[in-house]
C-alpha cells in the first residue's frame, strides 16, 4: 500500500504558456525517502505546493492526490488545514518568508504542537524544545527558543523549519532543499535525522535536492524532472554533472593596493527580550579580510559563526561597531551624501533569501531597474534594453520580465537576484550563499559568467558558500570563520595570503 499517491497531475498557471507540472505520476511507499531532481524552474517546487494544497488561486490543477487512501483535492482548506502539520509536513526552502517575524522561533514550533494536539503551554515548549534538539540546535540555550527569525543565521533558521515540519511526527515530509543552505557538518546532521526518523518511524519523504551526493546517500530512489515530466520513469539513481573542477589562476599584480580591506572588525548584537534581560552575541570579533582587484575570495564556516553579519556590513547595510572598512584605501565609515551612495553602487550583495529581498508586488523587470532607476542611470528604454541582457546572461528569457517574483522557482528568482546585482555595473560583488538553490548546470553558467565579467571588468568576488567543493573550484583563496573570528586561511601558492586574525 502507497502512502503517498500522485496520478497524472498537471498545473499550469494563468498567462503561462507551458505547464509548469505536466501530467506527473508517481507513489511514494510508508517508510520510503524518494528524491526529486531537476534543473530549476522544472517544477520540483510547485509538486511540492500542489501535495499541500499551498499553490495560489490562479492555479489550474487536474489529476489526485492521495495521502493514505484520501483525496485531497477533494478536501475543503479546513480539512487541509487540519492534516498540514500532523499526517504530512513540509519544509520550505526559502526560510526567511516561512517563518513569521513577529514570533520567537520556539513559539512558532509549540504553535504547531498547540494547534493540532490538546496540550497546555508548558508540554507544547516541551515538545518543542526536543524538536529543537532533534535538529541539532541546542535546546538548553535560551538565546535560540527565544530568538525572532532575524536574530539567527540562515542555517538556523533552516533547522527550525525542519523541527516544525517534524515536532508533531507526520507520516509524510515534504522537504524542499532542506540543507541547501548548510555546512556539511549540520548537513550531515540533518540527514542523518531524516534516515533516524525514516527509521524509527516509518516516515516517508519526498527530498527535492540539487544535490546528487545529498540524495545518492539518503534516497532510496531519485525521479527526474525536465520541463514539467519526469523524465526516467518511477526514479533511479543518477550521477551529477561535473562542472568546471580547475582551480582559477589569479593573475592580479600582487604589489596592488586591495580594492577592500576589513581591519579589526566588531560587530555586537545586543537582543532585549520582553523581561527586559539582554544578550549580548559577538558576531565579529576582530576580522580582517584583503579582497584585491580581480580576485574571487570564499569564505566558508559553520552556520552562525558571523558570514553574513560580515556581509551586511561590508555593504552597508549594518555598521560596525569598532574597526574599518576601507575601498581604495577610503574609510566607508567617513563617506556621507553622493561618496556614500556611490559606495553602495561599487559594493552590491546578493541575500541568501532571494524572495524576501524583492517586492512582491514588483515584476522582475521593476526589480532589475529598481537600482538604475533610483540612480538616474539611463533611460526607460536604455534600462529595458539593459534588463533584456542581464536575463540572457543568468540564463533566463527575456519575456519573464513581466512576471511577478512568485512566478518563478527558487533558482530563478536567485538568477535574477544576480542580475539585479549587476545592474549597477559593481566593482565588488558579496555572494551569500547565491548558488544554493541552483542546480549543477545553471550554476555553472553562472559561475562561467561572473568570471567572463571578472575578466572583462576587473570585478571582485567575496563568496560566501558551505560547498567547499564549489569554492575550491570558482575561488583563488579561502578563508574560514568560526565563532566570529577568522580561523583558518588556505590559498592558491600564486595569491597573496589572506591576513587572519589572532
Amino acid at each position: 500500500m502507497f502512502n503517498f499517491e500522485v496520478n497524472d497531475l498537471v498545473v499550469r498557471y494563468a498567462g503561462a504558456h507551458l505547464r509548469a507540472v505536466d501530467g506527473v505520476s508517481f507513489a511514494i511507499a510508508p517508510g520510503e525517502i524518494v528524491g526529486l531532481s531537476g534543473p530549476s524552474g522544472c517544477g520540483k517546487s510547485t509538486i511540492a505546493s500542489a501535495l499541500m494544497g499551498l499553490l495560489p488561486s490562479d492555479a489550474y490543477v487536474s489529476g489526485s492526490i492521495t495521502l493514505q487512501g484520501r483525496n485531497l483535492r477533494q478536501c475543503s482548506e479546513r480539512e487541509l488545514s487540519a492534516l498540514r502539520g500532523t499526517n504530512v509536513g513540509i519544509i520550505f526552502q526559502e526560510s526567511a518568508l516561512a517563518l513569521n517575524p513577529l514570533m520567537t522561533v520556539g513559539a512558532q514550533i509549540a504553535e504547531v504542537v498547540r494547534a493540532h494536539e490538546r496540550c497546555d503551554r508548558a508540554t507544547a515548549r516541551s515538545r518543542a524544545v526536543n524538536a529543537l534538539r532533534e535538529v541539532a540546535l541546542d535546546p538548553g540555550d535560551a538565546r535560540i527558543y527565544d530568538s525572532y527569525p532575524h536574530e539567527l543565521s540562515g542555517g538556523q533558521r533552516q533547522r527550525i523549519l525542519i523541527a516544525q515540519a517534524i515536532v508533531c511526527r507526520p507520516a509524510f515530509v515534504v522537504a524542499d532543499e532542506p540543507t541547501a543552505s548548510l555546512d556539511a557538518a549540520v548537513r550531515n546532521e540533518i540527514l542523518d535525522l531524516i534516515r533516524t526518523l525514516n527509521v524509527q518511524h516509518r516516515m516517508a519523504f519526498l527530498l527535492i535536492s540539487h544535490s546528487a551526493a545529498v540524495l545518492a546517500s539518503t534516497a532510496h530512489r531519485v525521479i527526474e524532472m525536465c520541463d514539467g515530466q519526469i523524465r526516467n520513469g518511477v526514479g533511479s539513481h543518477f550521477t551529477e554533472v561535473e562542472g568546471n573542477d580547475s582551480r582559477p589562476h589569479d593573475s592580479r599584480p600582487h604589489e596592488s593596493q586591495a580594492l577592500l580591506e576589513i581591519a579589526a572588525a566588531w560587530k555586537v548584537h545586543s537582543q532585549r527580550r520582553f523581561v527586559g534581560v539582554r544578550h549580548r552575541v559577538e558576531a565579529l570579533r576582530g576580522v580582517d579580510l584583503r579582497l584585491e582587484r580581480g580576485q574571487t575570495l570564499g569564505l566558508t564556516g559553520p552556520s552562525g559563526c558571523g558570514k553574513s553579519t560580515l556581509a551586511r556590513c561590508i555593504a552597508g547595510i549594518d555598521t560596525l561597531d569598532a574597526g574599518e572598512i576601507r575601498l581604495d584605501g577610503r574609510v566607508v565609515s567617513a563617506l556621507s551624501g553622493s561618496d556614500r551612495q556611490q559606495y553602495r553602487n561599487q559594493v552590491q550583495l546578493i541575500f541568501q533569501d532571494s524572495a524576501a529581498a524583492f517586492n512582491p508586488r514588483f515584476s522582475i523587470y521593476d526589480v532589475i531597474t529598481e537600482p538604475m532607476r533610483v540612480q538616474h542611470i539611463g533611460t526607460p528604454e536604455e534600462r529595458r534594453g539593459r534588463a533584456g541582457e542581464l536575463m540572457r546572461e543568468v540564463g533566463l528569457p527575456s519575456d519573464r520580465l513581466n512576471a511577478r517574483p512568485g512566478e518563478l522557482s527558487g533558482g530563478e528568482r536567485q538568477r535574477v537576484a544576480i542580475a539585479r546585482a549587476l545592474a549597477v555595473r559593481p566593482r565588488v560583488l558579496i555572494l551569500d550563499e547565491a548558488f544554493s538553490g541552483l542546480d549543477t548546470e545553471t550554476r555553472d553558467r553562472i559561475t562561467n559568467l561572473l568570471r567572463e565579467l571578472q575578466a572583462r571588468d576587473g570585478l571582485a568576488y567575496l563568496c560566501i558558500s558551505h560547498d567547499i567543493d564549489l569554492l575550491s573550484a570558482f575561488a583563488s583563496a579561502i578563508v574560514v570563520m568560526g565563532d566570529g573570528r577568522i580561523v583558518e586561511s588556505e590559498s592558491d601558492p600564486t595569491v597573496v595570503p589572506v591576513a587572519v586574525s589572532a
